[in-house]
């Protein structure tokens, strides 16, 4: 059972993705902001972050320069903002997903990087 990380300031859309995710059989934990989310990173093994883009603090680019600085686990961005793509590749997500999706969308792009 792979483990994620669903890294988003708004406990509503962490709650509806974790349910959906969960069903499909994953482990989840959930943070609510940057910190949270780097304190998940060093003391669990984790096998994939889901990171939004747009948080109050730390913003999923600095998150994601942070982990990569300790870690090389798979990163998705997963956000509202439109044309990031190349500023989230850069900081070191290796996907990027645009919201609204479809859940079945975001489970081929987890897939795919659980097998990479």
């Amino acid at each position: 059972m792979a483990k994620i990380l669903i890294v988003d300031d708004q406990p509503q859309f962490r709650r509806a993705l974790r349910i959906a995710l969960v069903v499909k059989g994953y482990d989840i934990r959930e943070a609510a902001n940057g910190n949270d989310a780097l304190d998940c990173v060093q003391s669990e093994h984790l096998d994939l972050i889901l990171v939004d883009w747009l948080m109050l603090g730390m913003d999923g680019l600095g998150l994601c320069r942070a982990i990569r600085a300790a870690s090389d686990v798979p990163i998705i961005m997963i956000t509202s903002r439109r044309g990031g793509r190349p500023a989230a590749l850069a900081a070191g997500a290796n996907d990027y997903v645009s919201k609204p999706f479809a859940v079945d969308e975001l489970l081929v792009h987890i897939e795919s990087a659980l097998t990479k």
